[in-house]
């Protein structure tokens, strides 16, 4: 699990929210689930790799605040932040696998928090020279393997565009690099009906109401519960569609990381699962209700068990779209992967960054590049996918 690496603590990495405080965190956080103190807690339990979570904070010019999560990674088990992998896809002289993450190192998301109100260009600017304070004690502190601070590798991960652009005002000469296309879908609509008339095509709803159509002749229903009663039974689904996506995983080691999670955010981790009666469950959802918005967190299934009922598209979208409306939630948070499927189903696509904070700038044409490539082949893999893709965000940086 994640532990202490280096004794004593190195300043910055003494609890996710030092020197702010979770009352004073949370606020700044807002609807950001993903920089949640709760969150955040669960980042530094959460097993594999070694890691330690902390912050960067400033107070502003205007009595506000600014602070955004930083994780110190020595190992980093999880591929999507290896921010190595991502440097050697796009073209891009390697790094050394050991620096700052900016951002937390679970959930895909990282959002810089600043007070309502405050000038974004310059809380990115303080928050920039907090982080250069931050590598320079890392480098003191020989937290790297004697790595001097301007060696030490500084990588924001999985920004949006609107934080990219602070950044970039504040001082960042590096282009970002696509990190992933994250998906949204709008929960608008007076009731699921509702919802579908706001599909861009008919096509859209007849799929749909033929997925639903399905999924009841098949018997299943709906069961909701709090992630800490059903974490081990959830385990057991999670490593089933990860061996069926060619990630074979320790159910032991999920089950350790769902319990974990479930303790970090309490009653707030939600499971819905689907089963048909007199059956156990076939398929679970991890999900939280967060501000205006549903975050979609997983799922797992007992494929050898499933009817061919459409069983993932109701118990992953319609059902959470159910609840969403009916909460007057205005969005659910889809992630990323399976950008198509999302598409399908109503989403906006919008891009998520990486930014190499303290880079010269080395590179930037070859990043545009592999951008351009990259949102090239998204946009040709579907009409649906072409007609998702939110432009502004993307343009850009291509």
């Amino acid at each position: 699990m994640a532990t202490t690496v280096r004794t004593p603590r190195p300043a910055g990495f003494g609890s996710p929210t030092e020197g702010v405080g979770t009352e004073e965190w949370d606020r700044l956080a807002g609807d950001h689930f993903y920089a949640a103190s709760g969150w955040l807690d669960f980042c530094v339990h959460d097993p594999g790799g070694r890691t330690l979570t902390g912050n960067v904070h400033a107070r502003l010019s205007d009595g506000g605040t600014a602070a955004v999560p930083v994780t110190a990674v020595w190992e980093e088990n999880n591929g999507f932040y290896q921010w190595g992998r991502l440097l050697e896809r796009a073209g891009l002289p390697a790094v050394p696998t050991q620096g700052l993450l900016v951002g937390p190192h679970r959930g895909y998301q990282t959002n810089l928090l600043i007070s309502e109100g405050a000038d974004r260009v310059e809380a990115a600017g303080a928050l920039l020279d907090e982080l250069a304070e931050l590598r320079l004690r890392a480098a003191e502190e020989r937290l790297f393997d004697d790595a001097p601070h301007h060696r030490i590798p500084t990588y924001a991960m999985f920004l949006d565009s609107t934080d990219v652009r602070a950044l970039r005002a504040a001082g960042v000469r590096a282009e970002p690099v696509l990190c992933a296309a994250d998906a949204w879908i709008r929960t608008e609509g007076e009731d699921f009906g509702g919802w579908m008339r706001t599909l861009p095509s008919k096509r859209r709803g007849e799929l749909i109401r033929r997925d639903l159509r399905r999924f009841d002749d098949a018997g299943y229903h709906f069961m909701e519960k709090p992630l800490a009663e059903c974490w081990q039974e959830a385990a057991l689904m999670s490593q089933g569609t990860q061996a069926r996506y060619g990630q074979p995983a320790d159910v032991g080691v999920l089950a350790e990381s769902l319990r974990v999670q479930a303790e970090a955010m309490g009653d707030a981790a939600r499971v819905l699962m689907c089963a048909r009666d007199g059956e156990p469950p076939v398929g679970f959802l991890l999900f939280y209700r967060w501000g205006d918005a549903t975050f979609l967190k997983g799922a797992g299934f007992h494929y050898d068990r499933l009817v061919g009922a459409a069983e993932y598209f109701n118990l992953v979208y319609y059902e959470p779209i159910r609840d969403a409306l009916r909460a007057g939630r205005r969005r659910l948070h889809a992630g990323i992967a399976s950008t198509d499927t999302k598409a399908m189903r109503g989403a906006e696509v919008r891009p998520l960054w990486m930014l190499d904070v303290f880079g010269d700038g080395t590179g930037n044409d070859v990043i545009r590049a592999y951008n351009a490539a990259q949102l090239r082949e998204l946009t040709e893999s579907s009409t649906a996918v072409a007609k998702a893709v939110v432009e502004d965000d993307w343009m850009e940086f291509c």
